[in-house]
């Protein structure tokens, strides 16, 4: 495709979502390229039926939904109507990339970045994916053969690209919370332990911690807990807390993750990878529980580099107890020289300017 024309402003094009794990990095990174070019014009593509539909246009930005689903682990039928679905979104996307003549085409992974990208190749433009995960998925394994960049947040998944065309950038970190991180404020006298789980909540992560309070009944009153609780888990969690007369702040979700971070001492989480870009930015130490049901259990891959690196706790689902994690917490409450050195191995892997990074390599190869 020829270089962008003088005439008319940067145009791009983000594909994928599904999941805010997916999304979310995509979000961050077309906030960056408006930072650095504010006439840029950027489409969102996606799935019906995603966290896509729901967030993108809070943004602001176009958004085009197709009809298209997954096809690993689908036989017969599902799996003949899965790919005719994949044919057909290639066909739009072509169409829709004609008509929208974009200078670049990013995809930030799940199955419904697969069309997008494959119809950009297709039409000569030029592509990127962003993979965050330590453990690439199918798609962005395929699409790492034909993309021009591709920008990975751990070292452990470098083997599965191109060399040539693989950049360790990092995983975009939405600005409003690097903005936040960047104006921390003092430390809260009391403990301060966040807990979540994935956007959409963690059954398993709330049960546990409702356990383990149990156990820090002696210290709560040294502890600030922030719990987000997703929406299905919020009334029944609050109950319980009022059942056990322990005071907490507990939302249903939080918008100001920013604020969240900036408050926290100690993570209680999942292992995806944007809580973890966002954990590391911070520099906080965690106790991470991967979603065990992830495709090709990659939280857990994610979770043993930051535990590898001393940066994290791992606790796997299969054998979490509110004991455990009590003691886990114990532990770090307990113990300030561990808690600082964790925050410092937290640091060191943060890339709070992947984002920037990204932009400004991916803007070279396309201006």
């Amino acid at each position: 495709m020829s270089k962008k024309p003088s005439n008319r402003n940067l145009r791009l094009v983000f594909a994928g979502g599904g999941t805010g794990g997916h999304l979310f990095p995509a979000i961050a990174l077309a906030e960056e390229f408006r930072r650095i070019n504010h006439g840029v014009e950027i489409t969102f593509v996606g799935s019906r039926g995603g966290l896509e539909e729901k967030i993108v246009p809070k943004y602001g930005w176009p958004l085009t939904l197709f009809d298209v689903e997954g096809i690993k682990r689908k036989k017969g039928l599902s799996a003949a109507r899965a790919l005719a679905k994949a044919a057909r979104s290639t066909v739009e996307s072509i169409m829709l990339l004609r008509r929208i003549r974009p200078d670049g085409v990013i995809g930030s992974g799940s199955y419904s970045s697969a069309p997008v990208v494959a119809a950009a190749k297709l039409l000569g433009m030029k592509t990127a994916i962003l993979e965050q995960n330590a453990l690439p998925g199918l798609t962005n394994r395929a699409l790492g053969k034909l993309v021009d960049r591709v920008y990975i947040s751990f070292e452990e998944s470098r083997r599965f690209f191109p060399g040539g065309r693989t950049i360790l950038s990092g995983n975009p970190v939405r600005r409003d919370i690097i903005t936040k991180l960047e104006d921390r404020r003092g430390r809260a006298e009391r403990f301060s332990i966040l807990v979540f789980g994935g956007s959409q909540g963690a059954t398993a992560i709330n049960a546990a911690f409702l356990d383990a309070a149990e156990f820090l009944t002696d210290i709560w009153s040294n502890l600030k807990v922030v719990h987000r609780t997703g929406q299905e888990g919020f009334d029944t969690v609050v109950a319980a807390y009022k059942r056990k007369n322990l005071k907490v702040e507990a939302y249903e979700f939080i918008e100001a993750m920013g604020e969240a971070y900036n408050s926290a001492d100690l993570v209680v989480c999942r292992a995806g990878a944007t809580s973890l870009a966002e954990i590391t930015a911070a520099g906080l130490p965690s106790i991470l529980i991967p979603y065990p049901f992830a495709s090709d259990d990659h939280q857990t891959v994610n979770a043993r580099s930051l535990e590898k690196a001393g940066a994290s706790v791992m606790i796997k689902q299969e054998g979490l107890t509110g004991s455990l994690l009590a003691g886990e917490i114990r532990r770090l409450y307990n113990d300030a020289q561990a808690m600082k050195s964790m925050r410092e191995r937290s640091k060191a892997l943060g890339r709070p300017r992947a984002a920037q990074e990204i932009a400004e390599n991916f803007s070279r190869l396309i201006i």
